[in-house]
């Protein structure tokens, strides 16, 4: 039985449901959180890799989800489906497992050296929620800080002063 993940929700996220199991474990697979200073320390290093466009010497994989830099940074790969931006926050969980997801749609679970350990090398990619992009990760209700409230509040009456003053204007109010 594999660990589950502390980013699932996240792999539920971005994979189809068919994928969240083994998305689940090549994630923990390629980085264990029993990991000191997981998600953080979720760096290694590779070596020489060849990925199609000439050996990069000092490959690297980055995140919970081991995202080969060879492949997929876009400095290294012109290539690659993703943006310098979105590479600059590749150890973000959030934008890792993203990645991982429009990796998977790509090339399916193969390209993950774990994926026997997943009985999931066979597998291939398919269509995914947010191929464009990660999405910003809403905080669950228990975590907001502030309330709407004094904002809703504020704004109308903003609104009201507004409506108020235009009156006054037109020789509405007496």
């Amino acid at each position: 039985m594999v660990a589950t993940s502390p980013y699932f929700p996240l792999i539920q996220v971005y994979f189809p449901s068919s994928e969240w199991e083994r998305a689940n474990c090549v994630s923990v697979h390629e980085c264990s959180p029993d990991r000191a200073g997981y998600p953080q320390s979720c760096v290694a290093f590779e070596g020489a890799i060849d990925c199609g466009h000439g050996v990069v010497e000092n490959a690297r994989s980055w995140g919970v989800f081991q995202i080969l830099d060879a492949c997929w940074n876009p400095a290294l790969n012109p290539s690659s489906p993703f943006t310098a931006q979105q590479w600059a926050l590749v150890l973000d969980p959030n934008v890792n497992t993203w990645m991982a997801s429009v990796i998977w749609s790509r090339a399916g679970w193969g390209a993950w050296t774990t994926c026997s350990a997943c009985d999931a090398c066979d597998v291939s990619g398919g269509p995914i929620p947010y191929p464009r992009g990660p999405i910003e990760v809403i905080p669950p209700p228990d975590r907001v800080t502030s309330s709407p409230l004094p904002v809703l509040l504020g704004l109308g009456l903003i609104a009201g002063g507004i409506v108020l003053y235009n009156r006054a204007q037109q020789g509405g109010l007496r």
